[in-house]
């Protein structure tokens, strides 16, 4: 798991260096104009679908060319790889470095609070799962990319502290391979 992060964290690093400048001024919000744009942001996380039978479902609400806020839903229709069943996280994500007209779009830094529950594997003895609720706060980074018709890809990584300490799991990991749409 190691290995994958820090590939994962080189991989959208690398990315970063390949961006062109457009002569638009990234500090400048006055170009980007939430009545005449997209402000509303929904996604679809494939990788959750793709290892484990998993959907994870985004919201965001774009407030300015550099915050946004929304939530994710998490639902696990398995019992192989997650140990949670049902998640539901805000966040609250900040954008820099962006020079695309279109907004909301290049790196982010995000910190989101989750609110998870599922059951917890019990492997010495037991022949039944100890259900539990418990709640993280973390924080987490990435990349967006919006095409002019309001198409979104994104990469993105995060990781949460369990806090009621109700889960098997110390840490809550997140990670993001999502396609979406602005309206």
């Amino acid at each position: 798991m190691k290995y994958f992060v820090i590939t994962f964290l080189l991989f959208i690093t690398t990315l970063s260096f390949a961006q062109s400048s457009s002569g638009f001024d990234s500090f400048d919000n006055s170009y980007f104009d939430t009545e005449s744009t997209r402000s509303n942001e929904i996604r679809f996380n494939g990788l959750d679908l793709l290892i484990s039978p998993a959907i994870n479902i985004s919201y965001e609400r774009i407030l300015n060319a550099s915050s946004g806020f929304g939530a994710s839903l998490f639902f696990d229709f398995g019992d192989d790889v997650y140990d949670k069943d049902f998640s539901i996280t805000p966040f609250y994500r900040f954008y820099f470095l962006s020079q695309e007209e279109f907004g909301a779009s290049g790196f982010f830094g995000e910190v989101f609070a989750s609110f998870s529950s599922g059951k917890n594997d019990n492997f010495i003895g037991s022949t039944s799962d100890e259900k539990f609720f418990d709640i993280s706060l973390g924080l987490g980074g990435g990349k967006k990319w919006v095409n002019q018709n309001g198409f979104t890809f994104e990469l993105g990584i995060g990781a949460g502290r369990f806090l009621l300490d109700n889960s098997n799991e110390d840490v809550d990991v997140m990670l993001n391979v999502s396609i979406g749409k602005r309206f």
